[in-house]
């Protein structure tokens, strides 16, 4: 007799060979037709009778029923809080329409402030780092080996545009429907002025190095000042001193049209003035790489980035300072609500502050768990809301310091 144990495994087997295919199906109806013939006795007829019947009727229902393909196929239903899916940061156009981007071409819509998501067809597994909306309808997205999309109907389709990189890109920022910027690794920046039909990579993320030995002077003169400045190298080496010479561009961000800032790797920060025509560096005061940077009016401002750097200026970037985050995680965005603020990183970090960036302080969100690293933060209509990996989008009303999961 055969044992129970083996009974069962021999059905399985028997079963995921016959769903393969219809020929797999019909192979093995004649070879368990001729293993019965030949091996009769070592089978009761209960058995045997039992076991060929089911075995018949199984390969008939996969070969009229499952494998004819007239079947729908089961479709998977989606939900938003998937560890599958890394949410990596959200856009709000009004207090009622959104979107969030994320890995494998994840974009996600609402229409009624958050409260519930429908998933949008990008037509790309490429992860999408960052969206720019200049309305309802008119939005942009950014993501792996140069990828851009468009939409010109709110979502409802999405196209690809030209980058003419393959290069990763991280940011997006759109000033209006013509004018947008994107940026990314090896110091990648390309503009637009016709709503991405064409970008292009114009070198205005440079310096313009001054001479060193300039040519009206002596020889002797000149001797002198080349000395200095093999003395200054000696010494920036010494010191250790690492410029980067291609630093990825992490967040573009843009406070009117006019009005803008760019955080890259190793501290770098760019503004301009003047609409993207012209960029001038500034000194963050920090070697640390900067994830995200953030202005609320013209004078004051934060950018976050490596094991919890925040610095601050309240000149418009003229100067920096670093303040305490009190995280020894990395920060990945910041928003504020009046004097209340946010920032959002790593491993689930909060930090917040309550006298509009003046001071920081650690932070658990009440009646939330967070099981993830966040990814950003945004503000609209007075609400905050949080992105980050394992579908997590957390809501707050920071009026009651109420914080509530989504999804």
């Amino acid at each position: 007799m055969i044992k129970d144990g083996k009974r069962r495994r021999s059905s399985r087997c028997f079963a995921r060979l016959c769903s393969s295919s219809p020929l797999a199906a019909t192979a093995v109806s004649n070879s368990l037709f001729n293993f019965f013939s030949k091996n009769r006795a070592l089978f009761s007829v209960p058995l045997t009778v039992s076991v060929f019947c089911a075995g018949l009727a199984m390969i008939s229902c996969l070969l009229f029923a499952g494998c004819g393909g007239d079947q729908p196929a089961q479709v998977e239903k989606f939900v938003i809080a998937d560890f599958r899916n890394k949410l990596l940061d959200i856009e709000w156009v009004n207090g009622q329409e959104g979107w969030i981007v994320g890995s494998n071409g994840l974009i996600l819509h609402t229409a009624d402030s958050g409260r519930t998501w429908q998933r949008q067809e990008s037509r790309t597994i490429k992860s999408l780092r960052m969206v720019s909306f200049v309305d309802t309808r008119h939005g942009w997205a950014v993501g792996g080996s140069g990828t851009i999309l468009h939409t010109a109907d709110g979502g409802a389709t999405w196209a690809a545009q030209k980058s003419d990189t393959t290069d990763d890109l991280l940011c997006i920022k759109f000033i209006d429907q013509n004018r947008g910027f994107a940026g990314g690794v090896f110091a990648t920046f390309l503009v637009t002025n016709d709503g991405g039909k064409t970008w292009e990579k114009p070198s205005v993320l440079t310096e313009e190095e001054e001479p060193i030995i300039p040519e009206n002077i002596s020889l002797e003169e000149k001797m002198k000042l080349l000395k200095e400045e093999f003395e200054a190298e000696e010494e920036l080496e010494e010191e250790e001193t690492l410029e980067v010479a291609d630093p990825m561009i992490n967040s573009i961000f843009f406070l009117d049209a006019q009005k803008g800032w760019i955080a890259c790797e190793a501290g770098v920060i760019w503004h301009t003035a003047d609409g993207g025509a012209t960029w001038s560096k500034q000194n963050s005061g920090t070697p640390e790489d900067l994830f995200s940077i953030y202005f609320r009016n013209p004078q004051e401002g934060w950018a976050t980035g490596l094991n919890g750097v925040l610095v601050h200026t309240a000149d418009g970037g003229s100067s920096w300072q670093v303040q305490d985050s009190t995280a020894d995680r990395s920060i990945f965005a910041i928003s504020f609500v009046g004097d209340v603020g946010y920032g959002v990183g790593n491993a689930g970090t909060m930090v917040k502050s309550t006298d509009g960036g003046k001071t920081w302080m650690p932070y658990a969100a009440p009646n939330v768990q967070i099981t993830s690293w966040l990814r950003d933060i945004t503000s609209v209509d007075g609400r905050f809301t949080v992105v980050g990996g394992l579908g997590t989008i957390l809501m707050c009303d920071p009026q009651n310091d109420a914080w509530e999961k989504i999804g």
